[in-house]
């Protein structure tokens, strides 16, 4: 009588649908873990989780709003679908509910940048990283294509392990166009975004010739050990990366020679086809030397803008030889 007892029991918990399917016969009570955004065109958002879900569609809400056409779900990933454009590189702010199929519920708020179909192809060209007080930190962009910046996101670091990064406006370029990222500003009135004249800015480095923005907030650079990446969306692929150190990889045993601070940054970037390594990691010595880069010093590529993904297309220049805004000087600096 005891033994068909258990028995009965063993087969009414094996149909209960709380219950995982592994015999541990413990309750599935974990939310969906969200993973992933993903910018899929002008009118779509897929979002991907750690398992199949449900869209709760009365829960959507948008700021600034975007009217929800349509949602579909396969596998682990949600995609929503608005009736209309956004706005190329405008945040977009965005709360909804999602399901498992036991159930469980995830309320999340994400943000987004609209999406932009005409990104310019861009190059990290120069940068100062040991700014001084007349020659702040700067960073220049040199553009391959025409098109709309809009959007486009320079992180100090990767875009999952950085201390910081700065969202690109909307602004029209052409071929051969320089772009100077004001990463220091001083909160002055005549550093302003240039979108129509490239003189309109004033401000130290400020440039002409060349197209001058500013972060918003103070954002230095890491002075000997650093990563910069550049996207085409915060959430989006990356386009460049350029990693730069002092040290060799006997320094750190525990880091593989990089600091405690841009390890994972390294790492992460490692594990991504976008610059040379050596047995599947990137070492110092595979990054650009920062040795003997000051604020009148800066690191930059030749004058050709060469891209090969590694050192050699890069040099520190002699002092007064930065080039914000020009083409890059071929002199090198020797100790």
């Amino acid at each position: 009588m005891h033994l068909i007892f258990i028995l009965m029991a063993l087969v009414l918990f094996s149909c209960r649908e709380p219950f995982n399917s592994d015999s541990s016969l413990m309750p599935d009570l974990k939310p969906p873990v969200l993973q992933d955004i993903d910018m899929t065109g002008s009118r779509s958002l897929t979002i991907t989780f750690d398992e199949p879900v449900s869209f709760e569609e009365s829960t959507f809400f948008s700021e600034p709003n975007l009217v929800l056409e349509s949602w579909s779900a396969m596998e682990n990933s949600l995609t929503i679908s608005f009736s209309e454009d956004q706005h190329p590189g405008k945040m977009y702010k965005c709360r909804c509910d999602v399901t498992d199929t036991k159930g469980n519920r995830l309320s999340f708020l994400i943000r987004f940048y609209g999406w932009n179909d005409r990104l310019p192809d861009l190059l990290i060209n120069e940068f100062t990283p040991a700014g001084s007080g007349n020659n702040p930190d700067a960073l220049e962009l040199y553009v391959l294509s025409g098109g709309n910046t809009a959007g486009a996101a320079l992180f100090l670091g990767t875009s999952r392990n950085y201390s910081d990064f700065y969202v690109l406006p909307e602004l029209e370029v052409t071929a051969g166009d320089y772009i100077i990222v004001h990463l220091r500003p001083e909160g002055l009135t005549e550093e302003v975004d240039e979108q129509t004249l490239k003189n309109e800015s004033g401000g130290k480095l400020s440039s002409d010739i060349a197209w001058d923005l500013w972060a918003g907030k103070d954002m230095p650079l890491s002075g000997s050990n650093g990563l910069i990446c550049l996207y085409d969306n915060p959430f989006g692929k990356i386009i460049d990366a350029v990693p730069y150190s002092d040290r060799v990889t006997a320094d750190s045993e525990d880091y593989r020679g990089w600091t405690a601070a841009t390890f994972d940054m390294i790492e992460e970037l490692s594990m991504m086809d976008v610059w040379k390594k050596t047995n599947g990691f990137i070492r110092p010595e595979d990054a650009l030397s920062s040795n003997g880069t000051t604020g009148t010093r800066s690191i930059c590529r030749d004058s050709l803008s060469t891209d090969s993904n590694s050192p050699l297309d890069w040099h520190i220049v002699p002092t007064g030889e930065k080039s914000f805004g020009e083409v890059n000087s071929d002199n090198v600096y020797t100790p």
